[in-house]
């Protein structure tokens, strides 16, 4: 079994944490992709060859190895043939957002699979899809996350997709066109505060303050 300790930066310490480590990685993220905020840390404690299910994060995430290790198995975001438009879409925009999702075994082959041990770390880019196998003894790890401009503009274009595309419309994908995106983000946001549309989703089991789950 494993569990999440979630929003772990109302801790004082590991707010100090969290800031210590986001605040060497801000000056070599801003350049690439402005705005850094929404910091959430959480911790994982996982029992001796457990697994994490395959799910993928919002967030853009720093995964810390403190105690024991884990192997981690990561997919490209772009990648169709895991990650389709309309899982995107899904994740974004249903009533509740549910990190799960359904793996196939040929999937694997297109992981990139990581060996993470005690003081190693791995970026784990926004909804890149990942999986988890823990070693023979305790893992504990740290999460440290955040949120930018872009990422959380993303999202309000796949929730505009998603409406798009229950109208009837093909929606294009993100990335394909800027100005379209610009668009799509900014009349979702008028929608949203015309309350024409739902509020967005939340991650599920997020009002609790840890969450314990069993093996995959």
């Amino acid at each position: 079994s494993w569990m999440e300790l979630k929003r772990a930066e109302h801790c004082p310490d590991f707010k100090i944490l969290l800031d210590a480590c986001l605040d060497e990685i801000a000056p070599l993220s801003e350049p690439i992709e402005p705005g850094m905020g929404e910091r959430e840390a959480a911790v994982f404690v996982s029992s001796p060859g457990s697994v994490t299910p395959y799910h993928m994060d919002h967030e853009i995430n720093f995964l810390l190895q403190l105690r024991g290790a884990q192997t981690v198995s990561v997919f490209n975001a772009d990648d169709a043939a895991v990650l389709s438009e309309e899982d995107l879409e899904e994740y974004f925009s249903g009533p509740a957002i549910h990190r799960n999702m359904r793996f196939a075994e040929a999937y694997q082959e297109r992981a990139t699979v990581f060996e993470l041990r005690e003081g190693q770390g791995l970026h784990i880019p926004t909804t890149a899809p990942h999986w988890v196998k823990h070693g023979d003894t305790v893992s504990i790890s740290f999460s440290a996350s955040f949120k930018t401009r872009a990422s959380l503009a993303r999202c309000d274009v796949y929730r505009m997709n998603a409406v798009l595309r229950q109208l009837g419309v093909e929606p294009l994908p993100w990335n394909r066109s800027p100005a379209r995106d610009r668009i799509k983000h900014h009349a979702y946001r008028a929608l949203r505060r015309a309350h024409w549309l739902p509020r967005p989703p939340v991650a599920a089991g997020e009002a609790d303050a840890s969450r314990a789950h069993g093996n995959a």
